[in-house]
């Protein structure tokens, strides 16, 4: 879908790709492109999501020679997610470390490198995985103190990210709501002129792209995007935690990372700033998921509709909260706490495992009872053979993710893809 639209906007001057809203009709269907057995309707002029991301994904395709839709492929457009959970990582650990210390950056930077669900998002080539990085970007350019010309560029640099957050997705908005209600609340006005202005010119150039080529269309194709994602009740809260999903929601994947994370941040409201003397560098942290999180729930909160990719933003505050209390745990060792991480990613751990092993599947009460033991049992140990015992147990989670993500294909069977 991307790079079609943006080896086509650029080269043609016009946006053209595949869509299944009905709006476009057959005067804007070109053509039917038909690979592997499966046809794609080719509609222009294309107006479904801003341009950022796919003029990047087709400025991609152009670099290695694939200027026309036949000869796009997958090993090609997978290089611009790839490339961006790389810097996704390197600001992982740039913002935990503000917000906590450098071993809590170095575990939430090896947590999203290594945890399955994330590993498998980040090779989607997706808006949500450039919208991902820009905001953790904007959260650390808030949380850096400035002095002199920085200080003067600080306001711009927010803007900026605000703008390409709304030109990657119009869901992007909640990037700007989060920053402006943060510094309303500080009554930096400087900043929220400046931040809002930029916002505004940016959020207009999607609008004004289907302004210049069809209004109605344009309004038209939105009206069937509402449609599509109001099927249904609103119940996203629900749905994050009913369908663990990378994509579709009928291909769930059961992952206690994830699981934990979303936990930990949806009642971090109730502790992190209780810790933290309501530092504004932590409010924006939690403003920014939860301004997301209400835009969802407005915006494509219907049940019937729910892909697991919208949500894939969330997954560095995961991470990152997790990573503050895993730290806390090391430092502090509590057997309740310790419960917690144990029962809901011990077990999921070894329950990918056992995927890959169905031979010792019969025995997995024992295999789950015996860490289970030492993990309680370490807890009447002095506090040093209590932090070795966690360590050594972490260093397991994390060896046991890497071999899974070794052998996703053997859990998660891929779909032949056409383009391959």
């Amino acid at each position: 879908m991307y790079p079609w639209a943006g080896i086509t906007f650029l080269t043609k001057g016009t946006p053209s790709s595949w869509s299944m809203f009905p709006s476009y009709g057959e005067e804007h269907t070109v053509g039917l492109f038909s690979s592997w057995g499966i046809g794609y309707y080719i509609v222009s002029p294309w107006m479904e999501k801003p341009p950022l991301y796919p003029l990047i994904t087709g400025i991609v395709a152009l670099m290695f020679g694939q200027d026309n839709l036949q000869e796009v492929r997958l090993s090609t457009i997978r290089l611009v997610p790839i490339t961006l959970s790389v810097i996704t990582i390197i600001l992982i650990g740039l913002v935990t470390q503000r917000l906590f210390n450098s071993i809590a950056a170095l575990i939430a930077a090896s947590l999203y490198a290594t945890i399955p669900t994330i590993v498998m998002a980040n090779r989607l080539s997706i808006t949500e995985n450039l919208l991902t990085p820009i905001t953790l970007l904007a959260l650390l350019i808030f949380s850096l103190r400035t002095k002199g010309k920085w200080q003067t560029a600080k306001p711009y640099l927010l803007g900026l990210c605000s703008g390409l957050a709304l030109l990657t997705k119009d869901i992007g908005v909640f990037l700007p709501i989060a920053l402006i209600g943060i510094l309303l609340l500080k009554k930096k006005w400087r900043y929220v002129v400046i931040i809002s202005i930029i916002s505004l010119v940016s959020g207009l150039i999607h609008p004004l792209i289907g302004l210049y080529y069809d209004w109605d269309l344009f309004l038209a194709v939105l009206e069937d995007y509402r449609k599509a994602h109001s099927l249904g009740l609103p119940q996203i809260i629900y749905s994050i935690i009913q369908y663990p999903v990378i994509g579709h929601k009928e291909k769930i994947f059961l992952d206690g990372s994830i699981l934990a994370g979303y936990l930990l941040l949806f009642t971090s409201p109730f502790w992190l700033l209780k810790n933290t003397k309501n530092d504004d560098n932590f409010k924006l942290f939690l403003a920014i998921p939860f301004s997301l999180l209400s835009v969802s729930a407005i915006l494509e909160g219907g049940d019937v509709t729910f892909y697991g990719w919208h949500y894939f933003p969330f997954f560095p505050f995961l991470v990152i909260v997790l990573a503050k209390l895993l730290h806390d745990l090391w430092q502090n060792p509590d057997l309740l706490k310790s419960l917690f991480f144990y029962l809901i990613i011990g077990s999921s751990t070894i329950r990918f495992f056992l995927l890959l092993t169905p031979q010792l599947a019969k025995t997995w009460q024992w295999i789950l009872a015996v860490p289970l033991l030492i993990l309680t049992g370490s807890f009447f140990l002095k506090p040093a053979y209590q932090k070795i015992i966690l360590m050594t147990i972490f260093i397991i989670f994390l060896a046991v993710n890497i071999i899974i993500i070794l052998n996703l294909d053997q859990i998660y069977p891929s779909s032949p893809q056409p383009f391959d």
